[in-house]
């Protein structure tokens, strides 16, 4: 026993701890890119050295506060002079009210100007936004948890869920606030109808190009999510990739229709008919692609790619319609391929105080007016005004992909299927994308940026009918200021993704948590 313990010395220890983990780095290493390994390591020694040695954590500490200085100031300035942090003693008048929000409303200029997205996809201050807003105001004090007292909000909501599903093939759905509680509700889903079959750990396998919404839905229901690699020359989630992460405990396969990092239809084809064999849910995330997709596919502009539940094995889909379905923010629909499945997304209560109580969705009283303006949108739009959508959309890609393939230097990541249009430097160009953004930031624009591998996103919708020519115009001189000044750093948000692949994850995590504090914070001007 003495002669064990001399052999565990602090310095052994120290041996095969630091064996084991570089074990864990290097067999990542065969599947990763370089700056993924070296990402890891960093990680890995700069938490080693934050908890082992003295002042280390301080300098970190001090490292992601400045981070955050900078980023409240970009997001508060000096403070808002006439910021509320109690209730007036007395109330304001209409018209007094009214004209500050005119004045609060002025400051979005460059949303105005079209040049700054917002995740807005139709044309702000169009006729149809005046439907939405004369909708919203008629049935503003209305509570869809009551359809005996506003019969018109149950009418409402049930016409979008059968419109919505009948464009996707789908059996059933439900209304929710957004992709993200769609995918939420899918997820339940999947973790009850595991349970029904004895898998008590169950588990997802979703694209790392996936919408972190998924990972959010697994994180509140406590399911794995199990993120595999795309396809190195078509970027999609394929059925070759899912095999090799498929187990017992698998509950689900996520793929995307199409994702947000690059405009990719995941082989949702191929996997469906996987899904089938091994008899487990198949969830679509069409979030993004709501609607574009279908009517794409309806004028004969999606080369033939199917998504929806006309492929077998299709179990389940969300598909927004405050995106390309033109409605105001806070619609989406979960479709289900039963009525049995979305039953296990209902929680009814019976047993308590209050009585007899459930819910359709996440959500308990929800407002009426959402569900009127979505309903609104839809029927003003009609099969014509989508299928005008579509092919309006398909221009503008193929405009500023020819816009982006003329320009020396640049050139398209992978021929997305829509939505996103994926930009990148060409090899040997000496380019980096990060500083082409931050020019075009400088510029008015607020585009998307993403990692792994570095990609500049442009991201079509209505707006780009009328900006797309000074998109061109900018672009090109962002491109050529690189060329001329290549040595220069990224500013702003392209300089947060330009870093991102090496600043450690438990560094980020912090920052990422601290940014959701700093943007709910009412700071008062001194």
């Amino acid at each position: 026993m003495d002669k064990l313990t001399e052999q565990l010395t602090l310095a052994n220890v120290e041996h095969a701890v630091c064996a084991i983990v570089a074990i864990n780095i290097l067999s990542s290493a065969v599947k990763s890119d370089p700056r993924k390994v070296w990402k890891k390591i960093f990680t890995a020694v700069v938490d080693f050295l934050g908890a082992a040695v003295p002042g280390v954590q301080g300098v970190l500490d001090g490292e992601k506060n400045k981070a955050l200085a900078d980023i409240e100031k970009d997001m508060h300035g000096d403070g808002d002079p006439d910021a509320n942090l109690i209730i007036p003693a007395k109330g304001m008048s209409k018209d007094a009210l009214l004209k500050k929000a005119e004045a609060l409303k002025a400051q979005h200029t460059g949303f105005k100007s079209g040049k700054k997205w917002g995740g807005i996809y139709h044309e702000p201050g169009s006729e149809v936004t005046e439907v939405q807003a004369k909708m919203w105001g008629l049935f503003n004090s209305t509570n869809s948890l009551y359809p005996g007292v506003f019969p018109s909000v149950r009418k409402f909501e049930a016409e979008v869920i059968a419109m919505t599903t009948n464009m996707v093939n789908g059996s059933c759905g439900l209304l929710s606030s957004g992709g993200t509680e769609s995918i939420l509700l899918a997820v339940l889903a999947y973790r009850e109808q595991g349970l029904k079959r004895g898998i008590t750990s169950p588990n997802m396998i979703c694209c790392v190009t996936a919408h972190p919404a998924i990972f959010k839905a697994c994180k509140y229901f406590n399911v794995e999510l199990i993120k595999a690699p795309f396809d190195p020359k078509t970027f999609q989630l394929t059925p070759a990739i899912v095999k090799k992460y498929l187990n017992r405990n698998t509950v689900a396969i996520y793929a995307s229709a199409p994702n947000f990092s690059h405009g990719v239809l995941d082989d949702v084809e191929g996997l469906g008919p996987l899904a089938q064999s091994k008899k487990i849910g198949l969830h679509v995330d069409n979030c993004l692609g709501g609607f574009l997709l279908s009517y794409l596919q309806k004028e004969n502009l999606l080369n033939g790619r199917n998504f929806d539940f006309s492929v077998p094995g299709v179990t389940t889909m969300s598909v927004d319609l405050h995106k390309y379905g033109g409605s105001s923010k806070g619609c989406s629909v979960c479709v289900f391929g039963s009525p049995e499945l979305r039953a296990l997304t209902y929680v009814p209560s019976f047993d308590g105080c209050e009585g007899l109580y459930v819910t359709p969705t996440i959500q308990g009283s929800r407002s009426g007016a959402t569900m009127a303006a979505c309903w609104g949108s839809v029927m003003y739009k009609g099969d014509a005004g989508y299928r005008k959508m579509a092919r309006d959309h398909n221009s503008v890609m193929v405009k500023a992909r020819e816009i982006a393939e003329s320009i020396d230097g640049l050139e398209i990541l992978v021929r997305p299927e829509g939505a996103i249009l994926p930009i990148i430097c060409s090899k040997g160009s000496g380019l980096d994308i990060y500083l082409i953004a931050s020019q075009m930031e400088i510029r008015g624009w607020n585009l998307f940026t993403g990692q792994n591998p570095a990609v500049l996103g442009l991201c079509v919708g209505d707006v780009h009918l009328k900006v797309l020519d000074e998109w061109e115009k900018d672009i090109r001189a962002s491109v050529a200021h690189v060329k001329a000044n290549p040595n220069e750093k990224p500013t702003g948000n392209a300089a947060v993704y330009g870093s991102a692949s090496t600043i450690p994850d438990t560094l980020l995590d912090g920052i990422l948590r601290e940014y959701v504090d700093i943007s709910l914070k009412v700071k008062k001007a001194e």
